[in-house]
């Protein structure tokens, strides 16, 4: 009896072990959340900081413990030691083209000012479409609204 409860014990705890873990890949921290346990407009920017920082590095969200526990604290401590550099960037990239490294470079710094550890230094979603937007134009890639797509498209029937 003794020696099936140990092994029912020891199953349950790798079963729980292993939720953890997928729960883990799963999501990340937001600061505020600790002590707030309240969701508000800077933790969605802080969460679409995350997703760019995934983007740009190919990284998973949750990081292990030896990198800072988490994607932001890895890609600050990159930046502290080895300064803001191609390093970072995802490596799955061809990374030969300097205007494309400039460009994730440019987005890199939009998504750590969204990871701000403060929230009341975040800026709105507003503010980084058009950070997003004016990175794009500044490497001559130009976006048009969705009014002038359409109008163009009717002068061409």
């Amino acid at each position: 009896m003794c020696l099936h409860w140990v092994t029912v014990k020891k199953t349950f705890c790798t079963l729980i072990y292993i939720i953890l873990n997928v729960i883990s890949d799963c999501i990340f921290f937001l600061p505020e959340y600790a002590y707030t346990m309240k969701v508000t407009e800077k933790c969605d920017i802080y969460s679409y900081g995350v997703v760019l920082l995934e983007l740009i590095t190919g990284r998973t969200p949750v990081q292990p413990l030896d990198h800072g526990g988490d994607l932001v604290t890895w890609a600050r401590n990159y930046i502290r030691n080895n300064s803001l550099t191609s390093g970072i960037l995802d490596s799955r990239i061809d990374l030969k083209d300097e205007t494309t490294v400039n460009h994730m470079i440019t987005v890199l710094k939009i998504a750590l000012i969204c990871t701000s550890t403060s929230p009341s230094e975040r800026p709105s979603m507003r503010e980084v479409v058009l950070m997003l937007i004016e990175s794009n134009e500044r490497e001559g890639h130009f976006i048009s609204s969705p009014e002038y797509d359409y109008s163009q498209k009717d002068d061409n029937l």
